[in-house]
């Protein structure tokens, strides 16, 4: 992992942790944080901001579970997958009636740090898919 991309997905992990402090729902003069609003997406939130910042400060080297699987591809595919829930959670599963606020907002913005700082573009570089080990 370069420099700069562990810059980026050590402030997206610090981002998507600080927008669910944030307002995520607002309904007249009531508002929401990330943790008030959902009851399971703000712990996988929570976990996927903190490996990147693990990523981030170790450059993503260690093995996770196997030897092959990196914190850096497993800090992508959280990156990837939460991008993918958020974009659920605003369009089609967010409180009927209320407003968006900035945290969800935030949080995608984070997400997509976080999955860019820790992607490997060194295949569409000409390096081989599927390295011999």
């Amino acid at each position: 992992m370069n420099r700069e991309g562990r810059v980026v997905s050590g402030a997206g992990g610090v981002l998507l942790i600080v927008s669910l402090f944030l307002p995520w729902a607002e309904v007249g003069s009531v508002s929401r944080n990330g943790w008030e609003l959902w009851t399971m997406s703000d712990v996988f939130f929570l976990i996927t901001g903190l490996c990147a910042i693990g990523a981030a400060i170790s450059g993503g080297r260690f093995g996770v579970f196997r030897p092959d699987v990196s914190l850096r591809g497993a800090t992508d595919l959280l990156g990837i997958v939460a991008i993918v829930m958020l974009c659920w959670l605003l369009i089609f599963d967010f409180p009927a009636g209320a407003d968006r606020g900035i945290g969800p907002f935030l949080a995608l913005i984070a997400a997509l740090a976080i999955s860019g700082g820790a992607g490997d573009y060194r295949p569409l570089r000409g390096a081989p898919w599927f390295p011999k080990a």
